[in-house]
């Protein structure tokens, strides 16, 4: 899912219908306020206005360099030296001017997308087939699950781990960044749900360590 971040509600209405029509889910926020509120685990890029009526863009894309890593595209007539280099120094992806063709970005998010989601990643665990780029999981009996983006994120990781136990610490720092390191909980939570979701013990306690996967 696209988040447009632009105060502008026709520039932005016209971006996400363009978003759509090529087949892309986008959300519209209007304000830093909305934004922050919009922000979740189903966003897959954001694009970002820095003149809002509430605040500074650039505030929300520090917050979300603090946790997240998506590409973030920076979009503002802001355009003098100063507030590109102030951008890219916070890690923005892409930093473009107004006005701009509605088209053109389109064909810009896709790129991003298609670079930063590069291929489909299908595994098969136990009953269940689980995609990894798509974020969806099927069981051969029950069909199509819900999951999130970070409980997929949790059991990539203990795939990846081929079979061996990974600590809580490792999990969390992983998924969530070194400053969550101790809040264990925040992690036994999310192990919980997938096990509920899926109705499966393919997720094993090692008891005082962490968690493995059964492959």
């Amino acid at each position: 899912m696209i988040l447009i971040v632009e105060d502008d509600q026709v520039q932005n209405d016209v971006l996400a219908n363009f978003l759509r029509y090529d087949g892309f889910k986008a959300v519209s926020a209007y304000s830093l306020s909305e934004a922050q509120q919009l922000f979740n685990d189903e966003i897959k890029l954001v694009v970002l206005d820095l003149g809002l009526p509430d605040g500074n863009g650039l505030d929300f894309l520090k917050d979300i360099r603090s946790y997240s890593n998506i590409p973030v595209i920076v979009l503002t007539a802001q355009n003098d030296e100063f507030t590109q280099l102030h951008a890219f120094g916070l890690e923005a992806d892409e930093f473009i001017d107004k006005p701009f063709s509605p088209l053109v970005m389109t064909k810009r998010i896709d790129a991003w997308m298609r670079r930063f989601y590069p291929e489909t990643e299908k595994v098969k665990i136990g009953n269940f087939t689980f995609d990894f780029s798509d974020y969806r999981v099927t069981d051969v009996t029950e069909g199509e699950i819900i999951l999130t983006s970070t409980e997929f994120k949790i059991i990539k990781k203990l795939f990846e781990s081929k079979g061996y136990t990974v600590t809580r610490e490792a999990m969390i720092e992983s998924i969530w960044g070194f400053e969550y390191r101790d809040d264990i909980r925040l992690l036994d939570s999310h192990i919980k749900n997938i096990r509920k979701k899926l109705d499966s013990d393919i997720i094993t306690t090692v008891k005082g360590i962490g968690y493995r996967i059964k492959l």
